[in-house]
């Protein structure tokens, strides 16, 4: 089988946006499959990780185009980069950076990174006449990515998937500060056209998929690879050790925490936030430490007695799962998450025995308390629920059957 992947996030971009598709290729290759990619060359990432560079098989032939960057005019306007997670104001946001995300919201859609789409295009099409592929598939956000696959369905008639990590019309920064009426029905038009002329659309959870319109689709998880934790052992120290890894994005609401942390009086507690740009201030001791490398990211999940997450806070919010909860529950390390008892982030913690769900801050302080306790009763902390379904392994299955074979096990939604 021969795949080719457009997308525009990829190694050395870092973070949580290349996690995905750096697994699956890892197994796909594993099996057989062989993969080109098309994506970007020095690109708008939130960060960098060279590191990541390493993990592409050697057999995967990686085309680099340079996107139109509007990050030399964000720059040129005063401001310091491109927003990533959050297009909402604060109230000290100077006039002219309001006028600009007012502007990114209601004239530049589907997203900002729509600037790479002409080179990406054409760098797709030279691919395409040096050789034959059984299907190619565009991975978003950022969701401007899949109008490149839409113009070379429409054009060519090739066989065209679409992978869907978040949302599109209802993405959480979007539903936290809509655009006008008639951007969002932009948004809504180019979303349905992109679902019901692909030939397939991977959805990460259920709840998106639902929430968008009706077309092919079918649910693939992020889920975890175990041998990226093959070589890591947890290791004890004197101290309990709570770690959010990661940025905070619009909606993500950590007051619930920091509250529960404030009702404590744990004095071998511990909290670090790793790679995290902006936290509300606390006058709880906080150690930050900088973006990391994913392999000493890992390290970090393991070494740790408590993991938190935090599911942004929005209408719809049911279905969002980020890569960042399936390499906690990979790391066995127990996992409190912020966010309302429901919805799917809930369900998998509660199915694989990974930890706590709630924003209350009783119920919170309470957790902690639990597990600090055992803590120092020398009592083995690790989670034990079976998480094997979850494993990338299982995951990429569905990736692997031909385009003939998909068109009777299609489920419409």
């Amino acid at each position: 089988m021969k795949i080719l992947l457009i997308t525009y996030y990829f190694p050395p971009c870092g973070g949580a946006a290349v996690q995905r598709w750096l697994r699956f290729i890892h197994i796909l290759t594993k099996k057989g499959v062989q993969l080109k990619v098309v994506t970007t060359l020095d690109g708008d990432y939130p960060y960098q990780d060279e590191s990541l560079l390493s993990d592409i098989p050697s057999s995967v032939k990686v085309y680099r185009s340079k996107p139109f960057s509007f990050s030399k005019l964000w720059h040129f306007l005063g401001q310091k980069e491109l927003p990533y997670g959050s297009l909402q104001n604060k109230k000290t946001d100077s006039f002219g950076k309001k006028v600009l995300y007012w502007l990114r919201l209601n004239f530049i859609v589907p997203d900002i990174r729509i600037g790479w789409n002409p080179a990406a295009y054409k760098s797709a099409l030279r691919v395409l006449r040096q050789d034959k592929f059984d299907y190619i598939i565009t991975t978003g956000p950022p969701h401007s990515t899949h109008l490149v696959g839409w113009k070379l369905k429409k054009r060519y008639g090739i066989q065209w998937r679409t992978d869907f990590r978040d949302p599109m019309t209802e993405i959480y920064y979007l539903k936290l500060n809509p655009p006008c009426r008639f951007t969002l029905a932009l948004h809504r038009y180019l979303e349905k056209k992109i679902i019901q002329n692909a030939d397939l659309n991977y959805i990460v959870s259920e709840g998106i998929a639902s929430s968008l319109p009706a077309g092919k689709k079918e649910v693939l998880y992020n889920g975890f690879d175990p041998e990226d934790f093959a070589d890591i052992s947890y290791q004890r120290t004197e101290v309990f050790r709570a770690k959010y890894v990661g940025q905070l994005t619009a909606g993500q609401d950590a007051s619930p925490l920091l509250r529960a942390l404030s009702r404590l009086q744990l004095p071998l507690l511990e909290f670090f936030l790793i790679g995290t740009r902006d936290f509300p201030a606390t006058a709880f001791p906080v150690h930050k430490i900088p973006f990391l490398p994913h392999k000493e990211a890992l390290r970090e999940l393991v070494n740790a007695e408590l993991l938190i997450l935090i599911i942004n806070n929005y209408e719809g919010n049911e279905g969002m799962l980020t890569t960042k909860l399936f390499e906690y529950i990979g790391a066995r390390t127990p996992i409190l998450c912020i966010s309302e008892p429901k919805g799917e982030a809930y369900k998998l913690i509660c199915q694989t025995e990974s930890g706590f769900v709630s924003n209350n801050p009783e119920a919170i302080a309470d957790y902690i308390s639990r597990l600090y306790n055992r803590f120092l009763k020398g009592e083995d902390l690790r989670t034990k629920g079976d998480i094997s379904f979850l494993e990338v392994n299982n995951q990429v299955q569905t990736l692997l059957v031909p385009p003939e074979q998909k068109k009777e096990s299609f489920s419409k939604l």
